[in-house]
């Protein structure tokens, strides 16, 4: 169970990287509509999510510190409540990916689901790959988005399903 928890301590590792600004005497361009605004914020989160991805790959810690709330809590496949801080080392993650994402955002706070596709293992072997459902959510303080929690459950295998006999 530990082991689970931090695989999905470490996919949620990441750096925020690239924080716009403008050059003084550079044109801006007019203040978006709330559907860009809304468009924009989706595109920030969705890259967000590959740079949590990235840096649980690289095993980037300080990435993870830099970006998770004080109150940051992930609740792991195996149905544990972890809260920052409380990590030892965590596995090896070869690659991480992501699919069907989906992005819903409420004022400052937004929730991106999907599935990840994790190739990785323990320390002492223990393998962790397969496909995970996650959940994360952020919230906007000071104009950034800041990561507040995830949820992982790992997806059951499917046996192939025998071929009726005639």
């Amino acid at each position: 169970m530990r082991r689970i928890l931090l695989l999905v301590v470490f996919v949620a590792a990441t750096p925020l990287l690239g924080y716009s600004q403008t050059e003084q005497g550079t044109k801006t361009k007019p203040a978006a509509s709330a559907g860009e605004q809304d468009s924009a914020a989706e595109q920030a989160l969705i890259q967000l999510n590959r740079e949590l991805n990235d840096a649980a790959v690289r095993k980037d810690k300080a990435a993870f510190e830099k970006i998770a709330m004080d109150r940051y809590v992930f609740v792991n496949p195996g149905g544990g409540i972890q809260e920052r801080g409380m990590a030892p080392d965590g596995p090896t993650i070869e690659s991480l990916q992501t699919e069907n994402l989906v992005v819903r955002i409420d004022g400052d706070t937004a929730v991106v689901t999907g599935k990840a596709t994790v190739k990785g293992k323990f320390a002492d072997g223990t393998d962790i790959s397969g496909p995970y459902t996650f959940m994360r959510v952020f919230v906007k303080r000071n104009g950034q988005w800041r990561y507040a929690a995830m949820s992982a459950v790992r997806l059951q295998q499917r046996a192939p399903t025998p071929a009726p006999t005639p």
